[in-house]
């Protein structure tokens, strides 16, 4: 087979340079990228199975190709040429291979320069406790924790953050704190033993990557449980979805005790979307944000979980913030077009009030 008159470099300088976010390698059609929320084709010849082996295979270590080849898929994230880190998801689909790859921040950025409101950079402060931030897939979760222990990192009192991610992200450099960052596959097993093992390196931070089923989140709650402070992220769009997943992944049998260890270490859920600016330059979020005040935390003990939208509006005073709050806010700066806003309120009614 004759080889491809690209390779990897060429694709990922070209959707960096279109301000893309994901290429997506896929049998039988041109290369995709995914460019301010949408999908669509770059200027290449369809793929082949071959091709698309002949792309990746230098960015596979030994280790990668084994777990590949045993587990039909693989994650991690490495630096490309001179264009910056990547993180890869290879997978096959009826037999043959494809892969997403996600373009990395090149450095992490100021939480106002996200578009996230101030609590987000008060609630990093916080010496104890778990703090989730959700969204959907896409949705700049991981973009928004490494900011806020970047925001630990320069602001905050000294200190120990331990990171469990897969892969490893965002690469840290020492300012206040130093940084351990751990990989799942390569440093520890899985997410519930690396944060096991955290708990014995006298962490003031424990970053988890994602909470992916019941022993993840139940080595995240016990590390809050334990005093220290615990930033995680879930596939939830918002906070009662949230508190939801987790009570409901664990057995019937558990969930009284694990609603009072929620209860007991709730600092805030702040859950985000992605929304398409009216400007076309971009995106920008949409965040609502949960605070784990007393009221709040007697409702998850007593599984009234369907009244924390209701928490939110009533605690607006004391910093929290509804996802209808801040899409009707976008929508009056001009920053977001009322179509945008509308099809993703609760309430869309508020709009003209």
């Amino acid at each position: 087979m004759a080889p491809l008159e690209f390779d990897l470099v060429t694709l990922l300088t070209d959707i960096v340079a279109r301000g893309g976010s994901d290429l997506h390698l896929i049998n039988s059609i041109p290369p995709l990228a995914r460019i301010c929320g949408q999908i669509g084709t770059l200027p290449y010849p369809p793929l082949t199975p071959e091709g698309i082996d002949q792309l990746i295979e230098p960015y596979l270590s030994e280790l990668r190709k084994a777990t590949f080849e045993k587990d039909r898929c693989v994650n991690f994230s490495c630096t490309v040429g001179s264009i910056g880190r990547f993180r890869f998801n290879l997978y096959r689909s009826t037999g043959i291979p494809g892969a997403t790859i996600r373009a990395l921040p090149v450095r992490t950025f100021p939480l106002s320069a996200l578009g996230l409101p101030p609590i987000v950079g008060t609630l990093a402060s916080r010496r104890q406790g778990i703090i989730f931030v959700t969204g959907p897939t896409g949705s700049g979760k991981s973009t928004t924790m490494a900011a806020m222990l970047e925001w630990v990192n320069q602001t905050g009192r000294p200190g120990k953050v331990i990171t469990i991610e897969d892969p490893i992200e965002t690469l840290f450099k020492p300012i206040k704190c130093v940084f351990v960052q751990r990989e799942v596959y390569l440093d520890t097993p899985s997410f519930y033993a690396g944060t096991l093992d955290s708990l014995r390196q006298d962490p003031d931070v424990l970053a988890i990557g994602e909470m992916r089923d019941v022993e993840s989140m139940r080595g995240a709650l016990l590390a809050a449980e334990t005093g220290h402070l615990v930033l995680t992220t879930l596939h939830t769009r918002d906070a009662s979805k949230t508190a939801q997943r987790i009570v409901r992944a664990f057995p019937a049998d558990e969930q009284d005790s694990v609603r009072e260890q929620l209860a007991n270490t709730l600092e805030a859920v702040i859950s985000q979307e992605l929304v398409p600016r009216a400007d076309g330059k971009g995106l920008v979020p949409a965040v609502e944000v949960l605070l784990g005040t007393p009221a709040v935390r007697q409702l998850i003990r007593e599984n009234k979980l369907e009244q924390i939208n209701d928490a939110i509006q009533s605690g607006m005073q004391a910093g929290m913030i509804s996802k209808d709050y801040s899409l009707k806010t976008l929508y009056r700066t001009k920053t977001i077009s009322l179509e945008e806003a509308a099809q993703r309120m609760r309430n869309p009614e508020i709009l003209k009030a």
